[in-house]
């Protein structure tokens, strides 16, 4: 049985977090050992000196949250996060070539940024499920997987809550596991995720998690 701590990426995305924010969640995360400490690109250098030689992940975006970046764009920002540090990458689907069915381009566009950060990190594709319908989700997790990824992760938490219906439609469609993110605010939404097929979870409210799982004296 493991701990809830060790499956969640304690997360501040946010477009207005500062240094002593970002140094926060640092102290948090080594506090409670989480499994990661997930930032934008711009904090990288930053954690990669704090936590080093920690047992805890150090993870950043590409990308986010538009996923409508130019492929030479998206792997120039991919090549630079993973050379300053990040051990993952969360790299948001190109939303736009998925309604516009262009599938093919989808798949090259991925396969060039798993070139980059494989073997070095791990990356983690971002579907944006909120926005998706049933057989977009289906669609986008399988050109993820085809193309390299390592996980799928939900969404990016800007485009509305990640759903229990979301986690068990991603898992239908890949073995790869999956990154539940977004809106994810206490202990039963969490092990409800992680019960439908979720491996992480992605939060800013990790602390506020754990200490509601330990004053129940759980475990997953």
């Amino acid at each position: 049985m493991k701990n809830i701590n060790s499956l969640i990426d304690h997360t501040n995305l946010k477009p207005a977090a500062s240094e002593k924010d970002i140094l926060k969640l640092c102290e948090e995360a080594l506090k409670y050992n989480f499994r990661g400490v997930c930032v934008n690109p711009i904090w990288i250098s930053l954690i990669s000196g704090y936590i080093k030689n920690k047992s805890i992940k150090i993870i950043s975006v590409c990308d986010f949250p538009l996923g409508s970046s130019l492929t030479a764009a998206r792997c120039k920002e991919a090549e630079l996060v993973i050379k300053n540090g990040a051990e993952e990458i969360d790299v948001v689907l190109q939303i736009p070539f998925l309604k516009s069915k262009k599938y093919k381009e989808i798949e090259r566009d991925i396969e060039k940024i798993v070139n980059i950060v494989h073997p070095q990190g791990t990356i983690k594709v971002i579907i944006e499920a909120p926005i998706l319908s049933d057989e977009e989700i289906l669609s986008a997790t399988a050109i993820a997987e085809s193309a390299g990824a390592d996980f799928i992760k939900s969404g990016t938490g800007t485009s509305g809550p990640v759903t229990i219906a979301q986690i068990r439609q991603i898992k239908r469609a890949t073995k790869l596991p999956i990154k539940a993110a977004g809106g994810i605010k206490n202990i039963k939404v969490a092990l409800e995720l992680i019960k439908a097929g979720a491996r992480v979870i992605g939060s800013s409210r990790g602390k506020e998690i754990v200490k509601e799982l330990s004053r129940g004296g759980l475990k997953i």
